[in-house]
């Protein structure tokens, strides 16, 4: 099949992105609600996400299934409107997805240069002290910038120096070949959809926010596993910078169709929010 020429793009894009793993429509659910719904008001008319998921290749029974567990597990809530039901996250979920949100659409995830780095060795049951700049690398050992660790590591072994040699199970523990593979096969699944704008395509306002959803469900997954590392500690082959590239402009590329579809779409109880919210239109900036 070219999917470059197929009306059912997105679900096709579904189908590649959930392989070898089949994608959880709960899931797929909770990202639709994160990336779209959240930021205009947080609420939609069930019809309107059935139809969104319908895009995606989602059956209607398979809906209803996942977003009854997702209401018994506590992760949406749901208000009757006459006829028509809303579903919106539940508070502490929304919160959950906008501190996420920090990494996922973040226009760099690693750490700059020229901080003051060190090895830590947590050995104890106590709690040590925690900041921004620690990575954690296995249950006991991480790495912290000690700029950016007023507190320090008082019941912690803190070694800083140089590196003679980085054996393969360290540099496993920093870059994992897991997500580098996965990053690899997110870039094989979009990169064809990134070629087919640039030469012009215009992909329909619902297509776009599919695509949209689906290429952050794909990469938040990636994006809320990386560590953030300094680039002078990952391999040189190392595919976050270009699979956060791509990502970013083709996020931007379905931004604007995707919103105008929102636009007249019921996302809010009680009415319709048109406009394309600003913390939508800063993501990957």
């Amino acid at each position: 099949m070219n999917l470059l020429t197929e009306t059912s793009l997105a679900k096709e894009i579904a189908r590649q992105l959930g392989s070898p793993v089949r994608l959880k429509t709960w899931s797929l659910i909770v990202t639709v609600f994160g990336d779209a719904i959240l930021p205009r008001g947080g609420s939609v008319a069930a019809s309107t996400l059935g139809e969104i998921m319908e895009a995606m290749g989602v059956e209607a029974g398979a809906m209803r299934t996942a977003i009854s567990r997702l209401a018994k597990d506590g992760w949406v809530e749901r208000r009757r409107d006459g006829r028509t039901s809303h579903y919106r996250l539940a508070g502490q979920r929304g919160r959950e997805f906008r501190d996420a949100g920090e990494k996922i659409y973040a226009a760099s995830g690693q750490q700059g240069a020229g901080g003051s780095w060190a090895l830590v060795f947590q050995g104890g049951e106590g709690d040590n002290a925690e900041c921004s700049g620690t990575i954690p690398l296995s249950r006991n050992w991480l790495l912290a910038d000690l700029d950016r660790c007023e507190a320090g590591f008082p019941e912690a072994m803190v070694y800083q120096g140089s590196f003679l040699q980085m054996p393969d199970w360290f540099q496993k523990l920093l870059a994992p070949q897991d997500e580098a593979d996965a990053m690899h096969h997110l870039n094989a699944v979009f990169a064809p959809v990134m070629k087919k704008l640039e030469k012009g395509w215009q992909p329909e306002p619902l297509e776009a926010l599919v695509l949209r959803c689906l290429l952050i469900h794909g990469w938040r997954r990636i994006a809320l596993r990386l560590k953030g590392l300094p680039g002078e500690l990952l391999p040189g082959d190392w595919p976050e910078a270009e699979c956060r590239a791509l990502v970013a402009q083709l996020y931007r590329n379905l931004l604007v169709p995707s919103e105008r579809w929102l636009d007249q779409a019921e996302v809010r109880a009680g009415g319709r929010l048109a406009g394309m919210p600003p913390d939508v239109a800063g993501r990957f900036n």
